[in-house]
């Protein structure tokens, strides 16, 4: 019996394995009918919220229905309550980047780069990033000539594609790594 349970989580594995590397080939960001690229989440953003929820959904059924009938059943479940928040508020945290992500915009086209600024649609020209830095929280921070900036998570759909081009056209002395 214990071969079957080992099987059928290989065959598990394998068919999620599957799947996200299908969504993962479709990262590539296509350009639509205009010719503009777009910033896009990633499966690993639908698969942290996917996940997160299940986990959130899983725990909360067992908090609530289950229990424990150990002697520190108090405190497995005081733990457990814990572990429902804390991944219940990472969950809604990446959803939160995700929707952060849809409403900035941001897409290009050759060199040009458009997204929604705090003054509307910005358009800007790839001359015009004077550097490219990665924050405390693992985002591309993308400053322009005129002081201001734009946040680009590194891990959306056609981020690295946007990355690699503004470092062939602007060059990579103009890139660090620094909080």
């Amino acid at each position: 019996m214990d071969l079957a349970k080992a099987l059928m989580a290989a065959v598990a594995c394998g068919i999620a394995t599957l799947f996200l590397s299908l969504l993962v080939a479709r990262a590539k960001s296509p350009p639509d009918m205009g010719g503009w690229r777009h910033l896009k989440p990633s499966a690993m953003h639908w698969a942290a919220i996917g996940l997160g929820s299940g986990l959130c959904l899983l725990m909360t059924y067992v908090r609530l229905f289950v229990g424990s009938s150990r002697a520190d059943a108090e405190s497995q479940m005081m733990i457990l309550t814990w572990l429902i928040i804390v991944f219940g508020l990472l969950t809604i945290a990446t959803a939160i980047a995700m929707h952060a992500m849809q409403r900035r915009g941001v897409r290009w086209r050759g060199t040009r780069l458009s997204f929604t600024g705090s003054s509307g649609t910005e358009q800007r020209s790839f001359d015009d990033v004077q550097q490219v830095r990665f924050s405390l929280l693992g985002q591309a921070v993308l400053v322009f000539a005129d002081g201001s900036f734009l946040r680009i998570d590194p891990n959306a759909a056609g981020a690295s594609e946007l990355l690699d081009l503004l470092e062939e056209r602007n060059g990579r002395s103009r890139y660090r790594n620094s909080p």
